[in-house]
């Protein structure tokens, strides 16, 4: 893949649209973007768009906007006035054909590699285009060129822009950095309470990056987690943190137990029965009702748990003694686990666990286990034993199991 031939490709045809534009007159435009690039793992890494808006645009085309944060329509290209496919034609096809063929020659590792290129590549061609434009007399003194992603991601964005750019257009996600900078300067007692405080916010330090930290460094923060567990009107962000980080402490455990009992709302009372599985107290889980038995003691199977202090390793041994012991949740379990099935990111400690897994004599566990071990990102020594499990799996009793084990087959020998 010619990587700088995509960046010169890139370069020149937003350099000659927004020239084109400029030429044109108008009001000074503020922003310019590459935008739009669709990006799915061994499928597609998609070209950008590319857009630019004024002030005056945005004042005409969206009168009622107030917010000037990276996430409100004045830094969203699809929301601007001029909006272009700058990627068609040669060299464009070529260089599309090229990177799709690249990107997607062995596996996922070489398409998320791919991936990071490509995202060094456009956001390159935007700070060259910004620097090409800056003294412009069509644009703003603040002006600014960037590669915008469709997951709003304001770090892709400052690759393409100067310090002194970002602190001039951003000063919403200034204060936030600053604000990150003074908490952590604090005791962490004190960090712990600042996001505690946080939990319920969607400004500023939102309640999902208050929960990223509080997992990372739940301990300081247990006594106010339980404090707001049992008191706060909207508890299960505390439920979730408090099993994901890990603390198995005796506090923790009589807290989430007594909220599975005596919680009013059935959301509040299944969170905190996930937490308890996330904390493995399989032994209480089993002697619940049969719904929060099997939330529990499926909860390390779901996509939340990925996001815990300590990585999940595959165990079907609680819930095969929950289906030994029960016969009342067969179908509960069978709908549980079918429902995570596209949450399994099966890794190198997982496989053998898997593998045992097929040979269970209950067919839920066999048909996750065999999806399980469709996963293209496992190293080649594990890719093997799975694709040979698999293959065993394709004869299997069930059709459901010997369906998802030849889906699984097949992907894996694409390799």
């Amino acid at each position: 893949m010619n990587w700088k031939a995509l960046e010169q490709a890139l370069f020149d045809a937003a350099r000659q649209t927004l020239q084109t534009l400029l030429d044109e007159g108008g009001s000074p435009l503020y922003a310019a973007a590459f935008h739009a690039s669709y990006r799915e793992e061994e499928a597609d890494l998609s070209l950008p768009s590319f857009a630019a808006n004024s002030l005056q645009a945005l004042c005409e085309d969206h009168p009622e906007e107030t917010d000037e944060s990276f996430s409100s329509v004045k830094w969203n290209p699809v929301d601007w006035r001029w909006d272009w496919e700058i990627c068609e034609g040669e060299p464009f096809t070529r260089l599309d054909d090229e990177l799709q063929a690249h990107a997607n020659r062995f596996g996922p590792r070489q398409w998320q590699a791919a991936e990071r290129r490509f995202l060094v590549t456009v956001s390159r061609a935007a700070r060259a285009l910004g620097r090409h434009f800056a003294q412009h007399p069509g644009v703003t003194p603040g002006f600014v060129v960037f590669f915008h992603d469709f997951a709003g991601d304001i770090a892709l964005a400052k690759r393409s822009m100067t310090r002194q750019q970002f602190e001039r257009n951003f000063s919403v996600e200034r204060a936030i950095e600053n604000t990150r900078r003074e908490v952590a300067a604090l005791p962490l007692a004190e960090q712990a309470a600042f996001y505690v405080s946080r939990l319920h916010c969607a400004d500023g330090i939102s309640g999902e990056e208050a929960e990223r930290w509080l997992i990372a460094n739940g301990r300081p923060a247990q006594a106010a987690l339980i404090e707001q567990l049992n008191e706060h009107a909207e508890p299960t962000a505390a439920a979730c943190i408090l099993g994901l980080a890990g603390l198995a402490d005796a506090p923790v455990i009589q807290a989430l137990r007594r909220q599975v009992i005596e919680a009013d709302e059935q959301p509040t009372r299944n969170w905190c029965a996930n937490a308890l599985g996330y904390l493995e107290d399989f032994d209480w889980l089993m002697q619940q009702a049969p719904d929060i038995a099997v939330a529990g003691i499926c909860a390390n199977f779901d996509g939340f748990r990925w996001r815990g202090v300590q990585p999940p390793v595959l165990n079907y041994r609680p819930v095969e003694r929950l289906l030994d012991q029960r016969l009342e949740v067969h179908a509960a379990v069978e709908e549980a686990l079918e429902d995570l099935y596209a949450q399994i990111d099966t890794t190198t400690a997982d496989v053998s666990e898997a593998l045992r897994g097929l040979l269970s004599p209950h067919v839920a566990i066999r048909r996750h286990a065999a999806s399980g071990l469709n996963n293209r990102d496992l190293q080649p020594d594990d890719a093997l034993r799975a694709i040979e499990g698999l293959r065993r799996a394709t004869q299997d009793d069930d059709e459901s199991v010997r369906r998802v084990a030849s889906v699984g087959l097949e992907a894996m020998q694409r390799r």
